[in-house]
């Protein structure tokens, strides 16, 4: 999966290397090539929780940690090569990363009476987060006079997801410890990658026959299940993105 998402810039520069001359509506001789840079904004969330075990006092516990994980910015880069005038292939790649925070909730054996947990409480922030995402597209392409055009798209997209998650915790407590408080949280990066989906819409003005500028609404999902050292999670990757910037056709 890491190979395909490094070997994406390569396909789509053999993509446009390929292109063959095409006519336009207007009858000008174009190119087959298109590139488009986006950046963008990831309007949804991808909240998630974990529940895990833990060992204290001759005694289980546990603690759930909920990850709150909040959309924000993006950047894409994409190109692709026209089939006829109304009908085109693409491949895109879309990065978001941001910092997210969890809250821990945790049940802690009491040291002297079995049955009588203790519970701590704490934010952990500074979890980091990033997806990175390949997404192939089937395009249907609508010009609108010479300069307006409209384009839908959909297909598979390819995830990878990297995660930092809550291991474990320590905490503080005092003779009689019937109360303890959060101390201290580890972690460590999980990571995994899986298959979903996209589609949109397009909408881009040409000032030239050659160069302009566009919108897009995108919305892509998959679920994915992460992994690290005897930690495993399913989390979503995705979401609804809007964004905008240059478009050129060669």
């Amino acid at each position: 999966m890491t190979r395909l998402l490094n070997m994406t810039p390569i396909v789509l520069i053999a993509m446009l290397a390929s292109a063959s001359p095409a006519v336009a509506q207007t009858g000008t001789v174009l190119g087959r090539g298109f590139i488009v840079v986006n950046g963008g904004y990831q309007v949804t969330g991808n909240d998630f929780e974990k529940t895990s075990t833990l060992r204290a006092n001759a005694e289980d516990g546990s603690f759930t940690s909920e990850y709150e994980v909040k959309g924000g910015p993006t950047f894409d880069v994409g190109g692709g090569v026209t089939l006829s005038r109304r009908f085109a292939i693409g491949a895109g790649l879309t990065r978001f990363s941001r910092s997210t925070t969890s809250s821990l909730n945790g049940s802690v054996p009491h040291p002297f009476y079995f049955n009588h947990p203790r519970t701590v409480t704490g934010d952990v922030i500074g979890l980091s987060r990033a997806e990175l995402a390949v997404h192939v597209q089937a395009q249907v392409i609508a010009p609108v006079g010479p300069r307006l055009q409209f384009t839908v798209f959909g297909g598979p997209s390819f995830f990878k997801v990297d995660q930092e998650l809550v291991t474990d915790f320590t905490w503080v407590d005092s003779y009689p410890f019937d109360e303890a408080s959060f101390g201290t949280a580890s972690t460590l990066s999980a990571d995994g990658s899986s298959i979903g989906f996209n589609a949109g819409v397009d909408v881009a003005y040409f000032f030239t026959q050659r160069v302009g500028i566009g919108g897009l609404f995108q919305f892509s999902r998959a679920s994915v299940e992460i992994e690290g050292a005897a930690v495993s999670q399913d989390v979503k990757a995705g979401g609804t993105r809007a964004g905008g910037g240059l478009r050129l056709r060669f």
